[in-house]
């Protein structure tokens, strides 16, 4: 891969479709691409050197194969936070949104980066909540455990004072005797 800050696009497609036109178009404009065919979709990233995929485009064709929810499965499974977009022309499938064939491809590029830049915006809020949520957690757990030490600081007092009494009725009926 060329600028380790251009995106990555995945592209995916049906075993016996072509690469689309538009892969070459966007890999003009500065997108990497990578190359993904059907139910050959790998765990593991596809590719020397690439560790992050920016977003996943489905090609018509495989937007209309009844293979598509397991890959999207797949896909969720190994990058979860990556969008997926199904390409100009392409069958509506649920949950992934569509680009309009009347894009122009600068259009099209624009709202690729939109794409992309909501998803890194989700994924830092939803670092940042996590973060939160972990730093919480930790609070929680130290007010428990103050709580607990709250509470046996009171029944150590108590069973100091009668053991006290104890101690104390023992010498005096130990002197008794």
């Amino acid at each position: 891969m060329g600028d380790p800050c251009e995106p990555v696009l995945l592209l995916l497609r049906s075993a016996g479709e072509a690469v689309p036109a538009l892969a070459g178009q966007l890999a003009a404009k500065g997108c990497g691409g990578v190359d993904a065919v059907g139910p050959d979709l790998r765990a593991d990233p596809p590719g020397p050197g690439i560790r992050v995929i920016d977003l996943a485009l489905v090609s018509a064709s495989l937007s209309a194969s009844p293979e598509l929810p397991a890959i999207v499965v797949r896909l969720r499974a190994t990058w979860p936070h990556v969008p997926l977009v199904c390409l100009p022309g392409a069958a509506p499938a649920p949950g992934l949104p569509t680009l309009s064939r009347t894009l122009s491809l600068s259009e099209l590029c624009e709202r690729l980066d939109e794409i992309v830049m909501a998803a890194a915006q989700t994924r830092a809020e939803s670092q940042r909540l996590r973060h939160a949520g972990e730093g919480l957690a930790a609070r929680v757990r130290e007010a428990r455990l103050a709580l607990a030490l709250a509470d046996v600081v009171p029944d150590t007092r108590r069973l100091l004072v009668e053991a006290r009494h104890l101690t104390a009725k023992g010498r005096a009926g130990g002197e008794r005797s």
